[in-house]
């Protein structure tokens, strides 16, 4: 059977389309895909043999991600040879066909790209269990289940929701930094002032003046009335927000990031909303999320 797997970097700056099969008989039309292109074929395209392509894991590098030699001996002395993957569903439904297509690749079809012999192969399962209003124990075990009988054995079982106080904990970091602030903008407030930087910045990249053609009519839309709170009262807030002092929707705590961004997702993405849901693995010590 035919296998076909999109695959993103760790980096993020490539896609490429791998494809295996069991029997040479099997014809498929040659296939491209990248980053800014969804795959195409030409209409006369003539069938052409399926191989593995040899530079599928391959990505751009890039200068700030590269990661430093010290960084890179110690990661050798802790891990030696072995090399890790991860297969991390969320538990918001059953399996699929494409959760077979991507535990086929994290549990076995990246070892064989990448040459790791069988005895350095490790594969981690992750439950990426942050959203308990979309999440139910029934899916926790079923995926458990349908994992085992699939034939895949991990190294180990792990949780997001395990690190709900370190992350907690980093959040605090960020506020006491200044790069994350409560906010009490409300759905619609926000959609009204991610339209106006998105329009802002559209201005300037064509030419026009954005306090002309996108006047921001309050600093209470844009920047936004919220931004520019103290440490002390984020924190104060922000574990107010924890205690489950505040309606569900009330408050959120957002990134500070870059209202002149060309990238919509710069603008003071949400890290952590209220909602009085028990989560299935964690129960309800949380309200925060």
């Amino acid at each position: 059977a035919v296998i076909g797997n999109l695959i993103r970097s760790p980096l993020g700056s490539r896609l490429a389309f791998a494809c295996s099969t069991s029997a040479t008989s099997h014809r498929i039309p040659a296939v491209s895909y990248s980053i800014a292109n969804r795959p195409t074929m030409s209409d006369d395209a003539a069938p052409t043999e399926t191989t593995t392509v040899s530079n599928a894991l391959n990505a751009r590098e890039l200068a700030w991600a590269k990661n430093s030699p010290e960084l890179e001996a110690e990661h050798a002395k802790i891990n030696g040879p072995i090399i890790r993957t991860r297969f991390p569903p969320e538990p918001n439904g059953f399996l699929h066909i494409g959760h077979a297509k991507s535990m086929n690749m994290n549990f076995s079809l990246a070892f064989e790209k990448l040459g790791v012999p069988a005895e350095h192969r490790r594969t981690v399962f992750r439950y990426d269990d942050t959203n308990p209003a979309a999440e139910e124990l029934e899916y926790i075990d079923s995926l458990r289940r349908d994992l085992r009988w699939l034939g895949w054995t991990p190294e180990r079982t792990t949780y997001s929701s395990d690190n709900f106080q370190k992350l907690h904990g980093f959040a605090v970091q960020l506020i006491r930094r200044g790069l994350a602030y409560v906010c009490d903008m409300t759905k619609a407030e926000m959609e009204v002032q991610r339209d106006l930087a998105r329009r802002r910045v559209m201005c300037r990249a064509t030419g026009k003046d954005p306090d002309v053609e996108a006047p921001i009519p309050s600093p209470d839309i844009l920047p936004g009335r919220s931004r520019d709170t103290s440490v002390e009262r984020n924190l104060e807030m922000f574990e107010n927000m924890r205690l489950g002092l505040y309606d569900e929707g009330a408050m959120t705590l957002r990134l500070k990031m870059d209202f002149e961004s060309s990238n919509p997702n710069m603008y003071d993405l949400v890290a952590y909303r209220i909602k009085y849901t028990p989560h299935p693995h964690a129960g309800s010590g949380w309200c925060i999320y």
